[in-house]
């Protein structure tokens, strides 16, 4: 009897002869991990002019930090604070952004509050490796590898490191984490009168930058004391010249925008103006690189709707970058009238009256319509983000919770291709969680201009990988692109 075929999302992709093996022993301690390779130190350049350094690991080595993370991951979200946002599973910028602002209104009396901004100076370089791998809960062989790992040193230069982690590692970020757990809580011993009328500092963290908003009566000099006895404790001082108070109505910065209170105390939050500067520096550097029309307004428009999600829970109305839009629109108008000349010298030889006029205002037409598709509109709404509850963390079972969250994240098409299949990939059978990496699109007929719903299926990314009719692209080194929320 002829063996019957299973669907097309089942299939599993094939590893070339021999590779498994290689990697399978690389990973499980057989292989790098026991003899570390040097990180590569690469300089980049800071917004302030000056030189940082970032040490990058070999492709091995991260592979084995990625494992190592996958396995200690878990442990610290279990312990850890509520009010971390960095580099953490089911948590984002937006969650912070929406606590400042439950800080800030003018229910919680923004106006009256000062707000102290802390940097910490060369966090991943100077953080002490003993405090560090303390708190890593992992096997005795896999720590000892991570330690050889934070341990090793940059290739060429210095043989071995005494503190600091890669900041180019794939588990950089997590032992910062690990490390820096609880610099949020600073302050929070501060009570006016009792308990019940609450503390009267509340900090809020992303990886090394934080916050820490301060109600009338705070003591932020016996607060800084407890950060520097924080911080020296783990081999770290904070950064005096970006480190300052500020009345919530002057207003601050915090992960690209600008808060502040109004003297009426309602809240705003828009973009800041380095970031808002950044954006338009990005669009005009894309112009001018040289490729062709299509391809620069192709990546113009990533970048817009990129910039506009991110800010899609600020004010918007006065970042609409009309100038920047008809920036670009003068320049693919002067190259479209470079392009047009013999079209021109056409018409004058033809010699047909209004031909000229019609024919250019057609191009401005065509011109105007390319421009508006490279800056996509994308919908905002102030403070609409819905916060992470709690501690609530992808690790504590709660599938339920975390699924329909997650889908919220989505739009559109995916929003919809989600929603049929309850919440779960059609490939693997599990559900969309952060973890499982990023949702896309699969065109099942492998049309990418049919977007019927029969035809989409949502998938995680390495499901859709899977896919025969994909892995020529994946063989070719071309990756598939992710549905953006």
């Amino acid at each position: 009897m002829r063996e019957r075929r299973p669907p097309e999302w089942t299939e599993k992709p094939r590893s070339p002869p021999g590779k498994d093996s290689y990697y399978a022993n690389a990973l499980t301690g057989t292989g790098t991990h026991g003899n570390t390779n040097h990180a590569r130190w690469v300089n980049i350049p800071k917004p302030n002019g000056k030189i940082r350094g970032l040490g990058i690991p070999t492709i091995a080595d991260r592979a084995w930090q990625c494992l190592l993370k996958l396995a200690a991951e878990p442990a610290y979200e279990a312990t850890a604070g509520e009010r971390s946002y960095g580099f953490r599973p089911g948590r984002s910028t937006h969650d912070a952004q929406k606590l400042i602002f439950n800080n800030l209104s003018s229910k919680a009396k923004g106006r009256d509050k000062l707000v102290l901004e802390t940097d910490i100076s060369k966090c991943f370089d100077e953080i002490d490796h003993t405090v560090m791998l303390n708190g890593v809960v992992l096997p005795n062989e896999a720590l000892k590898g991570l330690r050889k790992a934070v341990k090793a040193g940059v290739k060429g230069e210095y043989p071995s490191s005494e503190r600091g982690t890669p900041q180019g590692g794939v588990i950089s970020p997590l032992l910062a984490n690990i490390a820096l757990d609880g610099f949020e809580n600073l302050g929070s011993d501060q009570w006016k009168g009792n308990r019940r009328d609450g503390t009267l500092i509340r900090g809020i963290r992303y990886a090394d930058d934080a916050v820490f908003i301060c109600k009338p009566g705070a003591d932020i000099q016996k607060l800084r004391h407890d950060i520097d006895a924080f911080l020296d404790a783990r081999g770290l001082r904070i950064n005096e010249a970006k480190t300052k108070v500020s009345k919530a109505t002057d207003g601050f910065d915090f992960l690209g925008w600008r808060f502040r209170v109004n003297s009426r105390g309602v809240f705003k939050s828009t973009p800041s103006q380095k970031n808002y500067a950044d954006i338009k520096a990005k669009v005009k550097g894309t112009w001018r690189n040289g490729a062709s029309t299509e391809a620069r307004l192709k990546r113009i428009e990533s970048q817009v709707r990129g910039w506009r999600q991110y800010h899609r829970f600020c004010d918007m109305s006065k970042h609409a970058m009309w100038s920047l839009n008809h920036w670009v629109w003068k320049k693919l108008r002067a190259e479209k009238h470079r392009q047009s000349t013999k079209d021109a010298e056409r018409a004058r030889k033809m010699a047909l009256k209004g031909f000229e006029r019609a024919l250019g205002a057609a191009k401005r037409q065509l011109t105007t319509k390319q421009v508006e598709k490279a800056f996509p509109s994308v919908p905002w709404k102030v403070n609409n983000h819905v916060m992470v509850k709690g501690a609530a963390s992808p690790f504590d079972g709660n599938l339920t919770y975390w699924v329909g969250r997650n889908s919220k994240l989505y739009t559109g098409p995916a929003a919809d291709a989600i929603r049929r299949q309850k919440g779960k990939c059609l490939h693997c059978n599990l559900p969309f969680l952060e973890i499982h990496g990023p949702v896309e699109l699969h065109h099942s007929d492998g049309d990418h201009n049919n977007w019927k719903p029969k035809n989409l299926v949502a998938l995680h990314r390495t499901c859709h990988q899977a896919q025969a009719v994909h892995r020529k692209c994946i063989k070719d080194g071309v990756r598939s692109r992710a549905v953006k929320a």
